[in-house]
């Protein structure tokens, strides 16, 4: 390798800039506790926290008190009510949506999400009906209960809500302007907001979970991330389940679903079986 190739290898993250390499750090980290050191971290590992930790008073956000919010929940409730038509009564079972507990989660609950592991359950909350309704995936008549929750305290939130759209890092490649700390953020923000599928999410919400964590033992109440499921709502992941309240819920069902795609890769074509000289007298002969 010639001494012109090595400098430019060597200068590679100088000409990307600072902002690449914090981008670069967080993918480092997210590469170490999903396929490394989960619990007992490495050294880089840690050092990688310390630097989001120390940047946290940067993406404070204060939720007033009284602040209303909305979650949705797959399904109801059936109550028996008696009908009466003449002299003949009957009792038929009548949907209902789920009673005020049955919309937060239950302590040890075991399902986890990008904010929590198993066992150590958040409230997930949307800051708007629409996009807490999609962020259940519906199907097509699916019935969902849905509910509003008021905050009952003022809050303390990070906000990694400000840079989730794709493509975040291919922008922060050679620009001197933004920081390490931008480029960190960046990923972050990205990692919160990019939904994840059910066969994957236990290996795919590691990194943010350890995220989480961190603010969490730092004293703030939750972490606010972009919701990509609809144009323009947020979702909000609360660490204590009685900081919000449920005031009302009710039914709604699914009428339609909208799908919106685009390639995602390059398409391969498959070319037709070359039948051979050999392979064909050897058909020929065998027929005969």
């Amino acid at each position: 390798m010639t001494e012109g190739v090595v400098n430019v290898l060597d200068d590679k993250e100088d000409w990307f800039g600072p902002a690449w390499q914090g981008w670069h750090s967080y993918d480092q980290f997210v590469q170490s506790v999903k396929s490394d050191l989960r619990y007992v971290r490495s050294p880089s590992a840690n050092g990688f926290l310390d630097e989001v930790l120390a940047s946290c008073p940067s993406r404070k956000l204060t939720i007033p008190k009284d602040r209303i919010f909305w979650r949705a929940r797959l399904g109801c409730e059936w109550q028996e009510v008696e009908q009466t038509d003449g002299e003949i009564t009957a009792v038929v079972e009548e949907d209902r949506p789920y009673r005020a507990e049955g919309m937060k989660p239950i302590p040890n609950w075991q399902s986890e999400g990008r904010a929590n592991p198993r066992g150590i359950p958040c409230l997930y909350v949307a800051d708007d009906r629409d996009t807490a309704l999609a962020e259940v995936r519906p199907w097509i008549g699916a019935t969902i209960s849905l509910a509003q929750l008021q905050v009952n305290r003022e809050l303390t939130v990070i906000d990694c809500s400000r840079h989730h759209a794709k493509g975040s890092f291919v922008k922060v490649i050679g620009k001197s302007d933004l920081t390490r700390d931008d480029g960190i953020w960046i990923a972050i923000d990205q990692a919160f907001a990019t939904p994840v599928s059910k066969d994957v999410e236990a290996r795919e919400y590691v990194a943010t979970q350890i995220l989480a964590e961190l603010f969490k033992a730092a004293g703030f109440d939750g972490i606010v991330y972009k919701s990509l499921l609809t144009d323009k709502g947020y979702n909000l992941a609360l660490f204590n389940l009685a900081d919000a309240d449920v005031i009302n819920c009710g039914l709604y069902s699914t009428n339609s679903i909208r799908f919106d795609f685009r390639e995602s890769g390059n398409t391969y074509f498959v070319s037709p079986k070359r039948v051979t000289d050999e392979s064909k007298s050897k058909a020929a002969a065998a027929k005969g």
